[in-house]
This record gives C-alpha cells, structure tokens and sequence, in this order.
C-alpha cells in the first residue's frame, strides 16, 4: 500500500540492508569480513586509469585479466535521459550489441577468469549473447533493489510518467557474472573464496539520469575472487579504485605506466614495502581459512557418500 499511496518501494523497508550492518549479529562472519577488508587493501594496488575511447582503444596491448567488469552504455540507460528531459551527451550514446562484440574481451581474459557485466532492467538477453561470443558460461546473476528514500533526488516513478513497454515498475538492476574457464571451489581456493557474500545489493537510486552503481560490488568481487588483476571498462571518475585499472572516455586524465602495472603481480613474494608487489593471487592467511565458509573435497564427499551408504545397510 505505501508504494500505491507514497511511492515508496518494498525495499525501503528492509532492516540492516547496509553492509556494516550487515554482520552485526554474526560475530563470525563479522570478522571474516573484516580479516578479508584489511588483507585486500594491503595488496590493493595503486589506482591506475586511462583517459582512452574503447571504439579505438586496443586492449589487447594490456595483458590477461582475472577480473574484468563492464556497465556498458546500453539503450536503456539513453532512454532513462530522455525520459528525464536531458540532453544526450556524445559521450552518453548508446552502443549497439556488435559494437559491444567488438571489445574482444576474449582475449584479454585469462583462463580461468570472471566477467561482472551490468545489463540494466532490458538487456539481460544481450548480455547472454555477449556471454556465447566472448566466451564465458554464466555462474551468477547479482541483483541491486533501488531504494528511493531520498525524495529529494527526484528519481521516483510518478504519475503520469512514461513507462514505454514495460508492465511493471522497474526498481532493480541486475549484474551477470560469467565464468571463464573452469573453477572449482574445493579445490582452487586460491582463486575463489565462495559463500561469502549474497547476491543481492541493496542501496540508494542515484539522481535521475546517472548510471553509477552500488561501490560494493567492489568488495564482493574482491572477496569472490583472489586474483589482482581487475579491469573497469566504461569507467568515469567515481570509478577510479585501489587495485583496478579504469579505462573510460569521461576520465578527466590519465595514471598509467604498463611497465608499471604489469611489475605489480609477477614477483613469487609479496614486497614488505610495497605490499601490493608480489604473485598476481592475493593469497589467504590462516585466520581467514579457519572462519570461511568452505565446500567438502572430492575425498570428503566420496567419504560422506560412503557413510550414509553404510548407515543403510
């Protein structure tokens, strides 16, 4: 009734949405989260971005990522501006699912690998084609609800409002993420921390015609995945990230050295000084593995089958 009434969406109303209140009543989890925080931002790079047009940027040049996520310029988000009486900037018009093709994700992503792409409220089904064509397999769908508590954004569906085709009010975004390559969460635990986080993100709408997103799905893919070298494409300023190299059109300049970057992940230890010099895996500590959620080895299921097979008999 208070969304007929006030406008105010079902998600408005969820108790301990915010991720430092999250844990609060999971003392365990709690700290994991914690123990993950600070050994991630120890390893965490420098920021690194680059002031570059992706219909002309070659990517390949780069290197091979474990991480790459991507919030293309889709239609729907060129929509959401007209919608709002904006003006549609160059730097704001949509690409077309070829164009999208033509990024060659495919051979920047190593083996085994992760894509994190943004498909809005419409574009689920392209981003699956994307997923074929580049490709990766997809493994999860992370969903963020859109609070709109902050009436002051003027963000809100109203009456009146022009909804095109859709036949229901549309107050969430979903984010595929593909696997590339094979992974296997008992066994390649130093690629992958699973069972941490949800998937679901629970945060504020931004004011009518931005397309930024929730900051914490940085942290969930930092927790996810223990590989260091993460990419952002389509990045703008709010992007720019410890422990991600941003690419975007809209960045105000660039901080980039390849020789550089490349230095940070090749090393066989980390670097007492420059903690984030060191193996391209950002490794665990024991603290971390004694409180994080595992899955049973191929040995532990084979024993488990084989005691409920006894306990038949």
């Amino acid at each position: 009734m208070n969304f007929i009434n006030m406008n105010e969406r079902p998600q408005n109303f969820v108790k301990k949405y915010k991720p430092e209140e999250r844990f609060e009543d999971y003392p365990k989890a709690k700290e994991l989260i914690r123990l993950k925080s600070e050994l991630i931002k120890k390893r965490n790079h420098p920021p690194a971005y680059l002031k570059e047009d992706l219909r002309s940027y070659d990517l390949t040049k780069l290197g091979k990522f474990d991480v790459v996520l991507i919030d293309p310029p889709w239609a729907e988000y060129t929509r959401r501006f007209l919608q709002a009486n904006m003006q549609v900037k160059e730097h704001q018009q949509s690409w077309s699912l070829d164009e999208l093709k033509s990024l060659q994700i495919e051979k920047i992503a190593d083996i085994p690998s992760f894509l994190f792409l943004w498909c809005g409220s419409e574009h689920l089904d392209d981003g699956r084609e994307l997923f074929k064509h580049w490709g990766y397999k997809r493994c999860e769908d992370i969903v963020w609800l859109k609070t709109n508590r902050d009436i002051s954004k003027q963000n809100q569906y109203v009456a009146g409002h022009d909804y095109g085709d859709n036949v229901l009010r549309r107050v969430k975004e979903h984010c595929l993420v593909g696997l590339k390559g094979d992974v296997k969460r008992a066994s390649d635990q130093h690629f992958i921390h699973a069972n941490i986080d949800t998937d679901v993100l629970i945060s504020e709408e931004e004011a009518m015609g931005s397309t930024k997103k929730p900051e914490e799905l940085y942290d969930v893919i930092e927790r996810f995945c223990l590989g260091r070298r993460r990419l952002e494409l389509f990045g703008e300023i709010h992007n720019i990230r410890e422990g991600w190299l941003t690419i975007g059109s809209q960045l105000r300049d660039s901080r980039f050295s390849l020789q550089e970057y490349q230095s940070y992940f090749v090393q066989d230890r980390f670097n007492e000084e420059k903690p984030y010099v060191g193996p391209k895996f950002i490794e665990s500590t024991p603290e971390i593995e004694n409180l994080r959620p595992k899955s049973p080895s191929k040995e532990q299921q084979q024993q488990q089958q084989f005691s409920f097979s006894f306990g038949q008999i």
